[in-house]
């Protein structure tokens, strides 16, 4: 609860590309949000939502047949990931939200919450007011956080489980941290880790830190094929985030094996990878 004795409030931030043919995913997370929503009619629910490569008179449809939740606006063209996000987090709007030290994340539009999963990462945020950060898996057939408990977890945890769809965080954290960096993720001069550098630094911020191992967010699985294309932008997210302490140099030394290993089985050149290593400790 909040200072006043107010249940905290969510806010959520997220992006849909208007013409990826996407409609079932958006309208199954909104469901996901809105059922939450009438399970907890006191709890102040928020989504900043960015419609991108949408017209006018599509935004306007949106709105009108969207939640009363949901704060819309559109672009006409399309951002990377986290442009697009950091966009929502820069308006007037999201500053405030921020400042209220509610509970904040970042969901995909084709991710879901399922029953309770809200609920329970909603009562662990209001009944210990130190916890800044929370986060589970993600998968195809996700189940309720409320079945698992939650442990304190180490910073590879974290590198190897948190993405943008599973972590939450505290307002003042989430304001504190800044935005998503824009060289990473989708769209992006390196595709993939931005939400690998969110999770880091969220983690190195956090009074206070839990993780549920167990896959308690609705989402496509993880594509292990992906892990070469994905590569150069997770290490540069690793390496922009190593201070001194030996969990994140030890990190940095498993991340960069795990390069040598994928070149060496020939799932990515090794002239890919030579170049991951210049890209990321570039300053």
């Amino acid at each position: 609860m909040t200072e006043s004795g107010a249940a905290l409030p969510i806010t959520l931030f997220s992006t849909t590309d208007m013409q990826s043919g996407r409609d079932d995913d958006i309208t199954r997370m909104l469901g996901s949000i809105d059922a939450f929503k009438q399970r907890n009619p006191d709890v102040d629910v928020v989504l900043f939502l960015l419609l991108q490569r949408c017209d006018a008179a599509t935004a306007e449809r949106f709105i009108a047949n969207g939640p009363a939740w949901a704060q819309v606006s559109a672009i006409p063209d399309r951002r990377s990931l986290s442009a697009a996000r950091n966009m929502l987090l820069t308006g007037e709007d999201a500053k405030r939200r921020l400042a209220l030290n509610g509970i904040v994340a970042f969901p995909d539009d084709d991710c879901w919450y399922p029953e309770d999963t809200l609920d329970t990462i909603h009562k662990a945020f209001s009944a210990d007011p130190s916890l800044d950060f929370w986060y589970c898996r993600y998968g195809m057939e996700p189940r309720s956080a409320a079945s698992y408990t939650a442990t304190r977890p180490r910073l590879q945890t974290v590198i190897s489980f948190a993405s943008s769809n599973t972590i939450f965080l505290r307002g003042a954290l989430a304001a504190r941290i800044g935005g998503f960096d824009e060289q990473l993720g989708v769209g992006a001069a390196l595709s993939g880790g931005e939400d690998t550098d969110y999770a880091m630094r969220a983690f190195q911020g956090a009074r206070k830190a839990a993780y549920v191992d167990a896959r308690c967010i609705g989402h496509r699985d993880p594509n292990k094929a992906l892990k070469a294309k994905y590569y150069p932008g997770s290490l540069r997210a690793i390496a922009k985030n190593v201070r001194s302490r030996p969990s994140e140099i030890q990190a940095l030394g498993r991340k960069l094996l795990v390069g040598s290993m994928l070149a060496a089985r020939g799932q990515m050149p090794w002239k890919d990878y030579f170049s991951a290593l210049t890209r990321a400790f570039a300053r």
